[in-house]
């Protein structure tokens, strides 16, 4: 995608759809910040999905009368006395298999699954995983340096970065670190209570996705909520129940300027 060359259609589909990974995904995410007729686009791809899923999403929930799914079953089982009503039936049984997958595919993006999922994503569970059970070296520059660990991470993200204050919900500052993603800076925040469980929020310029809502996501035994919101992107990580850490997140959202993040 180098020499200015425009990213098809498909290839935009495939991004916005989380279908491209690593190396493919980099490309054009790169891409995308050197061409705002095709980030325009993205971005109306990528508001039109949430549109219709956040729309669609009650009636896909709506169990399926039970009507039809007794006409279904009965064409399905091939009784002659339903003959004439079979290419009706076999219609509403293609529609309830539509529906179905279309259901799927809500649920889906509701959970956050993967192939969803923004890159900077795994990357912060990544970083969490690897960072977390150190004990003398968890984090690059420690709480009692919070404003210059401040400085140092905002100089080089090239964008505004803070660390939220947790203090009152029981999670103090360890302190945080720079990080790679994909050719660009990236800053990790880690945080502990009183048990010693840790908690961290993954931050990064964000140049090639708009402004997203909280969405949730999963990885073995730990959770996140991530959102974009004025060209940052951020993850918060964590091994807590997802109620817990939504209202932590919603701390960090709030303090960061943006809305209550709602059940996501």
């Amino acid at each position: 995608m180098s020499g200015g060359r425009r990213i098809s259609e498909v290839e935009l589909h495939a991004f916005v759809d989380g279908e491209l990974v690593g190396a493919e995904a980099a490309e054009v995410e790169a891409a995308l910040a050197t061409q705002p007729e095709d980030l325009r686009f993205a971005r109306a791809i990528t508001d039109l999905n949430d549109r219709l899923t956040q729309h669609y999403a009650p009636v896909l929930d709506e169990p399926v009368p039970a009507g039809m799914a007794a006409l279904a079953a009965r064409a399905a089982r091939g009784e002659r006395r339903w003959a004439p009503a079979l290419p009706r039936a076999l219609s509403i049984t293609a529609a309830l298999l539509l529906a179905g997958a279309a259901g799927y595919a809500a649920g889906a993006l509701g959970r956050g699954e993967a192939w969803r999922q923004p890159a900077f994503v795994a990357n912060a569970f990544s970083a969490h995983q690897v960072f977390v059970p150190e004990v003398r070296h968890a984090v690059e520059v420690g709480a009692a340096e919070e404003k210059h660990l401040v400085q140092w991470l905002t100089r080089r993200l090239g964008t505004e970065v803070r660390a939220p204050e947790l203090n009152e919900h029981g999670w103090k500052l360890v302190g945080g670190r720079l990080l790679p993603d994909r050719g660009q800076a990236a800053a990790q925040f880690m945080y502990e209570d009183a048990t010693g469980r840790r908690l961290t929020l993954y931050v990064r310029k964000e140049a090639g996705l708009m402004d997203a809502a909280f969405r949730f996501a999963e990885r073995g035994d730990c959770a996140a909520f991530y959102w974009i919101d004025r060209s940052r992107a951020y993850a918060l990580a964590g091994r807590l129940d997802r109620s817990e850490l939504m209202q932590l997140a919603n701390s960090i959202y709030a303090q960061l300027g943006g809305p209550s993040a709602g059940q996501g």
